[in-house]
């Protein structure tokens, strides 16, 4: 993933999935992965892409969302 696909990735996100808090995360890469940091409770998540296939399988479409 490049930078700016996973700044686009961690801007959908507002709150903390574990505590809910709303004052941001922590971006970090480390080798191949890129992780963020609850600013609120330090509960650590991965960034990672998944592709959704139509019923067609013709089309891709790809979504963003942070895995813990």
């Amino acid at each position: 993933m490049r930078i700016q696909e996973i700044e686009n990735a961690l801007s959908r996100f507002k709150a903390c999935p574990k505590c809910g808090f709303l004052q941001g995360f922590w971006l970090g890469v480390k080798s191949d992965k890129a992780y963020v940091q609850c600013k609120g409770c330090g509960a650590k998540f991965e960034i990672s892409e998944v592709y959704m296939l139509s019923e067609s399988d013709k089309e891709q479409k790809r979504f963003n969302f942070l895995k813990k």
